[in-house]
């Protein structure tokens, strides 16, 4: 009982911050695999890489754009006319292993 009410004072300040408009590109590499590259609009960049293959590229967006829906972050494709963005400040996942660097 003593839970509940302790539960009903908790007050999350960062969920009203948390929406911002994302966008993603996927890059070819030249060992055949794709990359696919996410920067939100606070200019922070992801890239998710070593993707097999093109779909396997859209079922990790596909997957993206649900964890971004259940916060109302917009997912859009976006309009690059560079294939490489500045790594600077990037996270990469690589494969499974979701390590950054």
């Amino acid at each position: 009982m003593g839970g509940a009410a302790v539960a009903g004072q908790v007050r999350i300040y960062w969920a009203a911050s948390m929406p911002q408009n994302v966008e993603y590109w996927i890059t070819d590499r030249p060992d055949g695999h794709f990359d696919v590259v996410v920067k939100l609009e606070s200019g922070k960049i992801f890239r998710r890489s070593g993707c097999i293959s093109r779909a396997e590229a859209d079922t990790w967006i596909e997957g993206l754009r649900m964890l971004m829906a259940a916060i109302g972050a917009p997912v859009s494709a976006a309009d690059v006319t560079s294939d490489d963005p500045s790594p600077l400040g990037s996270q990469t996942v690589d494969g499974a292993d979701h390590s950054t660097s």
